[in-house]
């Protein structure tokens, strides 16, 4: 690519990372309830379903999404239903913010759910990574789409990396247990709920 085009990619890809959606607020939330640690475990995991779903973009898969409304549709039921699911665990848990002990097992896996059965994620890689490739280029379509999604995936981790580095500074003024904590559980919590519900009945 030009130097203008790579500046362009950046600055979209660094753009699109802060737009609130499923993987930020998942990274947020777990920042706020457990810490640092927590939401960077979390980032971790968004990257790694990011991976996945960059993968099947390089591999063509993306076109089956395009061309089999069941196949999209029974994936956006499942991850809908999954953001529900967290949702709800999410007004259910306890008021812990112990930022060194009781960590959830599953943050990573949970997160990298969240992303890897989000069909849009790979609808929009496809969408967005084929306007920076060059199809007289020596290096196949594939194998530029991998190293495009590859290198947005890296500017995405660094958006999350960004947000949770401003989130922490906010649970000390967060008493554990408090109204101000459980409110914000409950927030977390409706967010998950709605999203899944639009994932479900949206278009």
């Amino acid at each position: 690519m030009r130097p203008e085009q790579i500046l362009i990619f950046a600055l979209t890809c660094i753009g699109f990372g802060f737009i609130p959606g499923p993987a930020l607020l998942q990274t947020v939330s777990l920042t706020l309830q457990h810490g640092r640690r927590a939401g960077l475990l979390s980032a971790l995991g968004i990257h790694l379903g990011a991976l996945f779903q960059i993968g099947i973009v390089a591999l063509g898969a993306v076109a089956i999404l395009k061309t089999s409304p069941a196949i999209y549709h029974a994936l956006k039921v499942a991850g809908g239903g999954y953001l529900i699911w967290l949702g709800i665990q999410r007004i259910r848990a306890r008021a812990d913010m112990n930022e060194t002990t009781d960590l959830p097992r599953n943050i990573v896996s949970s997160s990298a759910l969240i992303e890897a059965t989000n069909p849009k994620s790979a609808l929009f890689y496809f969408s967005f990574l084929l306007q920076f490739t060059d199809s007289a280029a020596s290096l196949g379509l594939g194998w530029q789409l991998l190293a495009l999604g590859a290198c947005a995936n890296v500017l995405f981790s660094l958006s999350d990396v960004i947000c949770i580095v401003l989130a922490h500074p906010l649970r000390t003024g967060i008493r554990p247990g408090g109204r101000a904590f459980r409110l914000g559980q409950l927030i977390a919590g409706v967010l998950f709920i709605v999203l899944g519900i639009v994932a479900i009945v949206g278009e």
